[in-house]
């Protein structure tokens, strides 16, 4: 993922915090499936469409139920292991440091569930009819990061001061204006936690970071500053899945799910920075008493817990021995999503007395939400009973997203019609393919081996004037688009692939009891994270200019362990 596509996410968060943190972002990532399932499917790369015979294959394919002639029930315990990267740079996207490395473990319980056939008696047509309940991990949003380094260029108290340019102050201090003003939060907050104060003309700013010149024309940053940026994401989204299948004359088979997926994400984010040498960060007061900055901290906490609906049906057809097709196609997922946010601020001084801290209030926001449409296509080749090797498709089209008020009138009263335009436009089609391989060695033990690459759904456009055009320019000059002073051409896809390697081992016993067990390692593009926005500043020589703040290069791989027990019966 690109920077530019971070810094859309940060800028649109914090000027939606009124009414909730809704962006394409938060769509795509409740949206987004990475297939868990049994330690079986997860070590067959999930290409399971046209398998079936395994509880993990049902949430692909809900006809896979009906291929086994016996009820199983199965139990899934994991633990997922997130692995970050880190390099911090001062100067935008170059100059890096060394990396720094956080890994976080976390149990985990990807597939719990139950099937039940029923023999109809037929010996031909309609033979069985299968029954099941399950639940299927398919995301989990273990993750942690940190980046750390000196920067004597810019700060993010004296980013916040440069945006709050223009704000009232008597409104700013105000611990009510978070709740009865259009301010945005993270400005609020960083304010009344003491990080700037007013400078020169009304309603102009300085950061404590900042010293002003002899002259009193403009504030610069005075010195190093030892920076520590920190993200840290929780939770999964599941689906509990109700299903019926059925075979026609052991060649056809039919399925059908009604699937409720819940998630709960939570990120955490936070900064910090301090004086390196206090000393340079003298601040005066109009009572004639001084004293030095030594550090500020900034916090942002968000959860989204979200409930749903969709439906699913498949088929499976052996047209000869020794091959099997598969289909399935799943409804788009109506859903609610409630999310609530805060922010905290705190600064630090040589004297404690100026020490200042604040705490918002929390916001709380719902809204209605619907995600992408899936459909899935795989064929298997079986070498009699040695083994077998399964290639899936899957595509999920995300422009059909759509953001809803609870009580909005879809026409009439579409207050989301900016992001509802970027998710149509910006948000496309999210391709993957996945191959599995079982070799049999003895009637008991089969040793597996899967590979899955998944492409962006996020795209950029050429507009007419030949410019590119991503999410994030199209919303700092929405009306010309909507109004069609601009046009958007052609579209194109980001190159970004996320990429996963399982391998397992299974045991099947000769009475009901079958083991099995596998690894699995997710590898994701490469992402650059802006702790802060760019913004103008001056030099210590009264120089303006732009300056980029911080970049934070993340690479990111997710290891997975599981482990299956299950009974035939």
């Amino acid at each position: 993922m690109k920077m530019k596509k971070i810094l859309l996410a940060a800028a649109f968060l914090a000027a939606s915090l009124a009414a909730g943190a809704q962006t394409m972002y938060d769509a795509i990532n409740l949206g987004q499936n990475e297939y868990y399932g049994t330690a079986r499917s997860m070590a067959l790369g999930n290409a399971m469409t046209a398998l079936g015979g395994d509880l993990g294959s049902i949430g692909i394919n809900p006809a896979g139920s009906a291929v086994t002639p016996y009820g199983q029930f199965v139990i899934t315990p994991g633990l997922t292991v997130s692995s970050v990267t880190s390099a911090y740079s001062p100067e935008g996207e170059i100059a890096y440091g060394l990396a720094n490395k956080q890994t976080n473990t976390r149990m985990n319980m990807p597939n719990i569930g139950i099937t039940v056939n029923f023999e109809t008696g037929n010996r031909y047509g309609l033979k069985t009819i299968s029954f099941g309940m399950l639940s299927n991990q398919t995301n989990n949003y273990n993750y942690r990061t940190e980046g750390f380094g000196t920067n004597s260029r810019t700060s993010m108290i004296a980013e916040f001061a440069n945006a709050a340019w223009g704000y009232n102050e008597n409104i700013l201090k105000e611990y009510s204006s978070f709740n009865n003003s259009d301010i945005p939060w993270d400005i609020l907050a960083a304010y009344q936690g003491g990080m700037y104060g007013t400078y020169g003309w009304e309603n102009e700013y300085a950061g404590v970071t900042e010293t002003i010149s002899d002259n009193g024309d403009y504030h610069y940053v005075s010195g190093p500053l030892a920076q520590t940026s920190t993200q840290v994401k929780r939770g999964s989204k599941n689906d509990l899945i109700l299903n019926m299948g059925m075979n026609f004359s052991d060649r056809f088979y039919l399925g059908f799910n009604l699937g409720i997926p819940t998630a709960r994400y939570r990120y955490n984010e936070s900064f910090y920075e301090a004086a390196v040498n206090p000393d340079q960060f003298l601040l005066s007061y109009d009572d004639g008493y001084e004293t030095c900055f030594r550090s500020g901290s900034y916090n942002y906490q968000y959860l989204s817990e979200m409930a749903g609906i969709y439906a699913k049906i498949g088929v499976i057809f052996r047209p000869i021995d020794g091959l099997r097709l598969g289909a399935s196609f799943q409804t788009p997922t109506a859903c609610t999503v409630s999310e609530s946010w805060g922010y905290s601020a705190a600064t630090n001084y040589d004297d404690n007395y100026y020490n200042d801290s604040v705490t918002s209030p929390q916001g709380e926001y719902s809204y209605l939400l619907r995600l992408p449409y899936r459909a899935s296509f795989g064929a298997a080749f079986t070498f009699g009973k040695k083994g077998f090797i399964s290639v899936d498709y899957e595509l999920a089209d995300y422009s059909v997203m759509r953001f809803r008020a609870i009580r909005d009138n879809w026409i009439e009263d579409d207050s989301f019609s900016e992001m509802n335009f970027a998710n149509r436009y910006f948000a496309g089609v999210q391709h993957a393919v996945r191959v599995g391989a079982e070799v049999r060695m003895t009637p008991e033990w089969s040793l597996r081996a899967g590979y899955s690459v998944t492409t962006s759904p996020e795209r950029w456009w050429t507009s007419s004037d030949g410019q590119k055009v991503t999410v994030d320019d199209f919303y700092n000059d929405y009306y010309s688009y909507v109004n069609r002073i601009k046009n958007l051409v052609t579209p194109h896809y980001y190159a970004d692939r996320t990429r996963s390697f399982s391998a397992g081992i299974g045991y099947s016993s000769p009475g009901s009891f079958f083991m099995d067990a596998a690894v699995r390692m997710t590898r994701y593009p490469a992402m650059t994270f802006a702790p802060y926005f760019d913004y103008e500043s001056y030099d210590s020589f009264g120089n303006l200019g732009l300056v980029e703040s911080p970049r934070i290069l993340n690479h990111r791989d997710l290891w997975n362990v599981v482990l299956t027990f299950g009974w035939r019966f």
